[in-house]
């Protein structure tokens, strides 16, 4: 009597029919959320597309919104499919991570939007949970497999144009690895959205997918075909033409590359080695500790090009001699230190300085990705320096002797760190306290205390 009671409230909106019973009965949607697979009141709420009702069950129930019925849907599942647009709202408004939740054949609410063409939800369920975006089914469908699948060539392209839309227009900060994960994604089959578009000769769609810079145009479905293979099938030539553009090639053509198997029981290459231990050893910086390492560096930096611009001692203004020995101060600019003088200060200042700004440079990159896009920043002021030093040289030899020795100590000095770790490497490691732990190398003692990793051993 109860359950037919909560499902006539539900039907009606009656909220006050629901406190009656509850008061009837204290445990009675209690009852209800123990049985694993039911139609619970939200769930008749969002089929009757009741949103008061269903928003007053989500405040008292949560666990509703993610209970199943036995059709292995949820309410918002059931919300979506009834077109009922604003109790969708208001659930995912209170619960955004619903947007996410798999149902039946692994589909989400985003994907049941997508495949019911509901367009206004697809752009809401984006705004609420951006990563949506990278769920599939249990066929590896995701929202643009299922939207190709479900190409209506009447309707036009509007579900894949607001895909694409929000694909392209991610700037979080793993919005590539999403655009790529999404683009290139392979169902069951193996088709990418792109090979799908492809069976079908959708040319509009095709076009929409190649302005990702990220998509792979000669992946293999598990029969073995690419993208062109696939065009050349269907003697598609405008397709043909189209993906090889993008760099297309039949699979007959593509280098048969190593399996991951093969590259990992490999011999590791020198360079892969020392990326290796470099990336490790910035991994555990924290971010506090690299921001006054930056600091550091910076002012570093500063200290030692403000020396160029005002050596020790001053320089001369072109009218006359040094006293003593010194060097002839005859050129305007030129330092009025001795030769000597000049050629130390300039080889260990120029040494901090390059080094300074190596150490900036690693700490940006971290080791992870290609310092070049840091050279328009640092060669500049090299070239400054350098132009610089040149300026208030006593004498050009003085001036390639200071130079030279400034390049020599770095490469030593880079010589003394690359002996050291392998010094290190060799030398036989020290048992640590008796833990498993310790011995598995999860942990060591510094760790669980709070200590950063020791780079070289040093205590």
């Amino acid at each position: 009597m109860d359950q037919r009671s909560l499902e006539a409230a539900a039907k009606s909106g009656n909220i006050d029919l629901l406190y009656e019973l509850i008061h009837e009965d204290p445990y009675v949607l209690d009852k209800i959320d123990d049985v694993p697979f039911v139609n619970t009141p939200l769930h008749v709420a969002a089929v009757a597309g009741k949103t008061e009702f269903a928003m007053e069950m989500m405040n008292l129930k949560p666990s509703f919104a993610r209970k199943l019925n036995a059709d292995g849907l949820t309410p918002l599942h059931l919300a979506v499919d009834h077109s009922h647009f604003w109790l969708v709202l208001e659930v995912v408004k209170a619960d955004p991570s619903l947007v996410r939740f798999k149902a039946r054949h692994g589909m989400t609410p985003l994907l049941v939007a997508v495949s019911k063409k509901k367009i206004d939800l697809i752009s809401e369920f984006f705004l609420v949970c951006p990563e949506s975006i990278v769920d599939a089914n249990v066929n590896g469908e995701n929202a643009l497999h299922i939207a190709l699948n479900n190409y209506d060539q009447r309707e036009g392209l509007s579900v894949i144009k607001v895909l694409m839309g929000w694909i392209l227009r991610l700037c979080q900060k793993d919005a590539e690895w999403i655009e790529t994960r999404v683009i290139n994604r392979r169902d069951k089959d193996g088709n990418t959205p792109l090979h799908l578009a492809a069976y079908e000769n959708n040319l509009q769609a095709m076009k929409l997918m190649l302005e990702s810079s990220k998509i792979n145009v000669n992946i293999e479905n598990k029969t073995g075909l690419t993208v062109i293979d696939i065009a050349a099938l269907h003697n598609n030539r405008e397709t043909e033409r189209m993906v090889k553009r993008h760099g297309g090639k039949r699979s007959v053509s593509l280098v048969k590359i190593k399996t991951t198997s093969d590259l990992l029981a490999s011999k590791l290459s020198w360079r892969e080695s020392r990326r290796t231990k470099k990336i490790r050893f910035y991994s555990w910086i924290s971010e506090e500790r690299r921001n006054a390492l930056l600091v550091v560096a910076t002012l570093i930096v500063t200290a030692t090009y403000q020396t160029v611009l005002q050596p020790p001692g001053g320089v001369s203004d072109g009218g006359g001699q040094n006293g003593g020995t010194g060097t002839s101060g005859t050129k305007a600019g030129s330092v009025v230190m001795d030769e000597v003088y000049f050629i130390w200060l300039w080889l260990w200042n120029s040494a901090g300085f390059y080094f300074a700004i190596e150490m900036m440079i690693r700490l940006l990159s971290l080791g992870q990705e290609s310092v070049f896009w840091y050279f328009p920043l640092f060669v500049p002021l090299l070239l400054a320096y350098s132009v610089a030093g040149d300026v208030i040289k006593p004498n050009a030899r003085a001036y390639t002797i200071a130079g030279v020795g400034a390049i020599v100590v770095l490469i030593i000095w880079g010589l003394i760190v690359w002996f050291w770790e392998w010094v290190q490497s060799k030398r036989t490691k020290v048992r640590g306290p008796k833990s498993g732990l310790v011995w598995e190398g999860f942990t060591t003692l510094d760790q669980a205390r709070g200590f950063a990793p020791n780079r070289y051993g040093i205590r």
